[in-house]
């Protein structure tokens, strides 16, 4: 079992405050909320999350806490160690995936379904009526139940993909003909996935039409989401449940798009942007702008037009 003293090695540069109370090694059986917490519970609490009121009823012993926290405060919680960090979320993220996540159990189900000429690496997981095409898998991965990879899908090392998501299939691209018919536009690259990206479950992917599709390194997609043929997503970059990227767009790393975005087909998202709350984005997006609204704009602009008409009702009340 971990404890107390366990914890406390994994952190470096840490202030302790109570440590004279709590001297003595204590066991750490789990990590929980404030609310429900017990004495062998290990918790954390962030400057913009901290409740006075709860952190003092928690039973918790030991708490990851801001160290921009009021120490005068928290003295008086005599019955509670403090671990004062700059960052208390990854400092507790990192004590619970070293010491309380199980260890993955790299197996094939054999309910799987698996392209004999599929390349997979000895340690990857892959789970129950999941069906890989023609595919490249790397070390390191797991792909959860019921996940379908087309042909020409290459994953790198280290890569999550939750349940019932779809990699691979045909992109939505039509021209009319001469007669007014719909006739397909093929689509012949696929899916690069690289190190460290994690996709939810029901997201789906599309391979490319005549390039790849490519999902850059630590990017992380959520569940519910859709990425559409020959889009790039730049390397850890978040898109979080029910976003919408249209083909061939690219948007750049370590940028943020929000939940409900709808960005249009062929336009370019910078680097360090931010797409607000159900924005539709029709344009380009240069690095380091936050856009938000429908249709999309640059947030200055966006609380401009905004406060305009607000005023302009007013005037008409």
């Amino acid at each position: 079992m971990t404890t107390k003293n366990t914890i406390l090695q994994q952190i470096q540069g840490a202030e302790l405050l109570n440590q004279d109370l709590h001297s003595d090694d204590f066991p750490i059986a789990a990590v929980n909320t404030l609310q429900d917490a017990t004495p062998a519970s290990l918790t954390w609490v962030s400057t913009k999350k901290f409740d006075e009121a709860i952190l003092r009823s928690s039973l918790t012993q030991l708490v990851i806490i801001g160290n921009d926290i009021s120490v005068d405060i928290l003295k008086t919680m005599k019955n509670k160690l403090f671990i004062r960090v700059a960052n208390p979320r990854l400092e507790f993220i990192r004590i619970a995936e070293r010491l309380f996540t199980p260890a993955i159990e790299y197996t094939i189900s054999q309910h799987a379904v698996i392209h004999p000429e599929a390349v997979i690496a000895e340690q990857v997981r892959i789970g129950h009526h999941t069906v890989i095409g023609r595919c490249k898998i790397d070390s390191g991965t797991v792909i959860h139940d019921n996940c379908t990879l087309y042909d020409d899908i290459e994953i790198g090392k280290n890569v999550i993909i939750h349940a019932n998501t779809v990699i691979g299939s045909d992109g939505f691209g039509y021209q009319k003909n001469e007669l007014g018919e719909l006739e397909k536009f093929p689509h012949l690259g696929g899916v690069r996935i690289e190190d460290h990206v994690e996709i939810g479950s029901n997201t789906s992917i599309d391979r490319g039409t005549l390039g790849h599709t490519r999902i850059c390194k630590g990017a992380k997609i959520d569940n519910l989401v859709h990425v559409a043929h020959n889009v790039i997503i730049g390397e850890n970059t978040t898109v979080i449940a029910h976003a919408m990227i249209g083909g061939s767009t690219v948007i750049g790393h370590d940028t943020w798009i929000a939940p409900n975005a709808i960005l249009r087909e062929g336009i370019r998202i910078g680097n360090h942007v931010t797409v607000g709350l159900g924005a539709v984005v029709t344009k380009n997006i240069p690095d380091g702008e936050t856009w938000i609204g429908n249709p999309g704009k640059e947030i200055s602009e966006s609380l401009k037009q905004a406060n305009y008409l607000k005023k302009l009702i007013q005037n008409h009340e």
